[in-house]
């Protein structure tokens, strides 16, 4: 499916059940997304579920479903230089991460 098609696949989601209504689906996601890693963590760490298929398939199913919400909201919020704050950040991060290599 192409961008633009997601993009009027949102606006449908968002006539038939309202803007409210898909922002909460986007924290229902978020919320999975943050359940299927602390499962996901509990496998790599401590092993309690070993070899499970399942649970990284669940993983990633949530990172797609959180990247849907994260691209409605972009478009939602279209109007804004999401992309440029997003630069910033990452220039920000990378700083760190270049800072904590050379105090090492």
């Amino acid at each position: 499916m192409t961008y633009e098609e997601r993009l009027k696949v949102y606006d449908e989601a968002t006539k038939l059940w309202g803007v409210v209504a898909q922002y909460d689906q986007c924290v229902e996601e978020m919320a999975e997304l943050i359940v299927a890693i602390n499962k996901y963590k509990r496998k790599v760490l401590h092993g309690e579920y070993k070899d499970d298929k399942k649970i990284i398939d669940n993983l990633v199913e949530e990172i797609a479903d959180v990247s849907m919400c994260i691209e409605q909201m972009k478009y939602f919020f279209k109007d804004y230089d999401i992309d440029g704050i997003l630069d910033k950040k990452m220039k920000k991060f990378k700083a760190q991460i270049e800072d904590k290599k050379n105090n090492n």
